[in-house]
């Protein structure tokens, strides 16, 4: 069977990507490339993902593409933040500590937020790290106005306070700290860009096929109706 990930080129280094892999930018491209177990790394768009809901091959989505209702069941859903690797090391000592306690610092920028997809994502990665999100407070700037800003203020669960921010502008950035009991961890993407031409140091806001397929998960009604509740949180219509 086939295995269709649907992703923006520039996020996915092919260097470090064990998997052969065959990338497409149209649907209509595919009929000349089935071969058996390939593995097809598709342009994320709307109208390719149309073009194949009636494949019977396993589909990967990333969760910005999405639906809230059923469309997607029986595919599958990555979140680009969980797939990154300066994201899967600071997990990694997190999860580490006997009580996930602290501060939180979350800072991204982005080209453009369309809806909350991209928010309700992230909450859904940090949620599973670091409890669920409780007292939420959104504040937004006017989003037609560059740059735009987009602030949520929250207590996690876990007893983790958080300040999430998101800037529109014509850049892509994740800074985050985490200031736990024993614990201080910083990340600048910004930092870690090789200065290099032709350098082979991967770049910070990319990830590999083979993470893809290693962190997705089933689409099922539960995970639609959580990500319809964490965007409800951060788009204001709903409290806890």
């Amino acid at each position: 069977m086939m295995k269709m990930i649907f992703s923006r080129f520039d996020r996915i280094d092919f260097r470090t990507t064990l998997e052969n892999v065959s990338v497409l930018e149209s649907a209509e491209q595919l009929r000349e490339n089935e071969n058996g177990e390939a593995i097809i790394v598709l342009a994320a768009t709307v109208e390719n993902l149309q073009a194949v809901k009636n494949h019977a091959h396993q589909v990967y989505i990333p969760s910005n593409l999405i639906t809230t209702n059923n469309q997607n069941l029986d595919s599958s859903v990555y979140f680009d933040l969980e797939n990154y690797p300066f994201y899967q090391k600071a997990k990694e000592i997190i999860s580490k500590e006997d009580k996930r306690k602290g501060v939180f610092r979350f800072r991204r920028t982005v080209k453009h937020v369309e809806d909350v997809s991209l928010l309700a994502g992230d909450l859904y990665v940090l949620s599973a790290l670091l409890g669920e999100p409780q007292d939420v407070h959104v504040k937004r700037t006017d989003q037609t106005v560059t740059p735009a800003y987009i602030i949520i203020m929250l207590y996690f669960g876990s007893g983790t306070m958080a300040h999430i921010e998101y800037t529109v502008t014509d850049q892509e950035r994740i800074e985050f700290e985490w200031s736990g009991i024993n614990t201080i961890i910083e990340f600048d993407s910004d930092e870690m860009r090789p200065v290099r031409p032709g350098s082979k140091t991967a770049l910070p806001l990319t990830y590999s096929v083979d993470s893809i397929l290693a962190t997705a998960y089933k689409v099922d009604q539960a995970l639609i109706d959580r990500l319809n509740h964490l965007g409800l949180l951060v788009d204001g219509g709903a409290t806890k």
